[in-house]
């Protein structure tokens, strides 16, 4: 039987997740987005009406469901956002179940970029843990042009501390330097955890 390996990918939002994961599948790796996974799920009608029950009809804005507008009434409303997350994280981990199903069967490597590992306690999923991290300062200049501060700090609030994930992951990559840097320090990370999984 193949052996099969399944690594988390974690980080606090604009820590740079998304590039490593371009980076991997560049490379031909598998990699699972939560990201994506949400992205698809947001366009289902069916989900929409859902949504809308719990944060009002106020987040349909041209058929579509308005993510900003769902920003601003979970970062007010703890009891929405809990029953919110109580709708989506479900439908996100069957996806999540079902691929890494699919890669113990037939063996390999499997990357899964998820942002709330942690808040969401699936940590028994993964084989290992990478932490993207980047300065918060650094973090704020690379979002300025698509959320406010007070957006992404509210954001990041909603969240476990750095600190915290920072103790519990099993490897850490700094993703504050150039995409070159990156890629460099990446190759590096993934030569010394594939000597630990083999």
């Amino acid at each position: 039987m193949k052996k099969s390996v399944v690594i988390g990918i974690t980080g606090i939002l604009g820590s740079g997740k998304t590039t490593i994961t371009k980076i991997l599948r560049k490379w031909r790796y598998k990699v699972i987005s939560c990201d994506e996974i949400v992205h698809k799920l947001w366009e289902k009608k069916s989900l929409l009406k859902k949504i809308k029950k719990i944060l009002g009809k106020d987040i349909e804005k041209k058929g579509k469901i308005d993510k900003k507008k769902v920003r601003e009434i979970i970062f007010n409303d703890r009891d929405k956002k809990k029953e919110l997350e109580n709708l989506l994280h479900p439908m996100v981990f069957d996806e999540i179940k079902k691929e890494i199903l699919d890669i113990k069967k037939n063996g390999g490597i499997i990357f899964i970029e998820i942002p709330l590992l942690f808040e969401t306690k699936s940590e028994k999923l993964f084989d290992k843990i990478i932490l993207v991290d980047a300065p918060r300062k650094k973090i704020i200049e690379r979002l300025s042009n698509k959320y406010s501060e007070k957006e992404i700090r509210n954001i990041w609030k909603n969240q476990l501390s750095l600190s915290y994930k920072k103790k519990k992951c099993d490897y850490i990559i700094d993703n504050s330097g150039l995409l070159k840097e990156t890629e460099k320090k990446l190759k590096n990370l993934l030569t010394k955890l594939l000597k630990e999984i083999n």
